[in-house]
């Protein structure tokens, strides 16, 4: 357990009051908010889909609003999707300032704002935002995700969980980021991410390819040639986002292993965006990467879906008809390194019947 799981954890117990805005901006009591349910007639629509809240549409006096409210009993196993509602909390926080800030606001313009949040009464309003998923990937949809992440990280806050459900495109075509249950503080200057310097397989790139793009690519695009038309364009826009990471990295005197970390990663993708096989090859590693990840990440929290065992399958067809590929650049990490073919596709047949179990006991607990 970490120092942050550890004060979180003590925090909870400690009962202290955290509140996120003005009382003032609620339509309704936070009590009266706290206790709706599905059948009030304030409620228009219930997305119950949330692991570890349910979220309701409300329409008070004529103005819509977003009410998220905690779950009694987190759908998600592991001790961050426990502490995920208190982390969303304290994120909230720290982000609205940001957003009420005029020095910092424009650059903040992206993050869905806070009316109040309770975390002991377990509420979170915000005003509704009409819109939907990222259907299609477009640059600037890119370009406004990445130039946020860099002033979140700026900041010292990651966002590991840039999937589908914490994306919102509005009818002005306006990304919005909204859901901060996993993000988390860090020093940009000395750390590569949240976990410090030990992991630097992630940074916010890899983060939206792992928790979005290769997902999206595989349920969206179907042709090969125009996956990798999307993933070049992609790459594009990543070198010029960690340009200015780099930029504004040296100018603060980051750690040496910092900086050269990210000019590490930085010229792999300008050298792959110069050379048409390099970036089939760096295609085809990452992908793999991704999707070994997401595996993982539905695993460990037992959250699993079809798009889980979807994933399972592919990275079964990639070992058995590429393992050498993959082995030999460096494409097998974690729990993978070392490991033969054949102990692999063992490895993943287990996984895939693990995923087929949590995907029949998560439908079951609805039934």
């Amino acid at each position: 357990m970490n120092l942050r799981q550890q004060q979180q954890q003590a925090f909870d117990r400690s009962g202290q009051p955290l509140i996120v805005g003005d009382v003032n901006h609620c339509p309704l009591p936070p009590e009266t908010l706290a206790a709706l349910g599905p059948d009030s007639p304030y409620v228009v629509q219930v997305y119950g889909s949330g692991l570890t809240g349910e979220v309701y549409r409300l329409r008070i006096a004529g103005k819509e609003y977003n009410l998220k409210k905690r779950r009694a009993v987190a759908g998600v196993a592991n001790l961050n999707g426990q502490l995920s509602f208190l982390n969303e909390v304290q994120r909230r926080q720290a982000l609205q300032r940001l957003k009420d800030d005029p020095n910092t606001a424009p650059r903040f313009t992206h993050i869905v704002p806070t009316l109040y949040a309770d975390y002991r009464l377990g509420i979170l309003l915000s005003p509704w935002i009409d819109g939907e998923p990222i259907h299609q990937l477009t640059p600037p949809l890119i370009a406004q995700l990445f130039t946020t992440l860099e002033a979140c990280e700026e900041q010292g806050l990651m966002e590991w969980d840039l999937c589908s459900g914490n994306l919102l495109v509005d009818r002005e075509e306006q990304l919005w980021l909204f859901d901060f249950g996993y993000m988390y503080p860090f020093d940009p200057l000395k750390e590569f991410n949240s976990n410090g310097l030990a992991d630097p397989l992630f940074h916010f790139v890899e983060r939206f390819e792992t928790r979005f793009f290769f997902s999206w690519l595989m349920t969206r695009v179907p042709d090969a040639e125009q996956q990798l038309a999307q993933y070049r364009e992609m790459k594009r826009l990543a070198v010029e986002s960690y340009r200015r990471k780099l930029v504004w990295l040296r100018a603060r005197r980051a750690a040496p292993q910092v900086q050269a970390h990210f000019q590490q990663i930085t010229t792999r993708w300008e050298t792959a965006l110069a050379d048409p096989a390099a970036l089939r090859r760096l295609f085809a590693l990452e992908a793999f990467r991704s999707h070994v990840l997401d595996i993982e990440d539905d695993l460990h929290g037992q959250s699993c879906t079809l798009l889980t065992l979807q994933r399972i399958d592919w990275v079964i067809g990639q070992l058995e008809q590429h393992y050498r590929f993959i082995a030999d650049e460096g494409g097998l990490f974690y729990d993978n390194a070392g490991k033969s073919q054949q102990a692999l596709l063992g490895d993943y047949a287990q996984k895939r019947q693990q995923a087929q179990e949590y995907l029949l006991n998560a439908a079951a607990a609805k039934d």
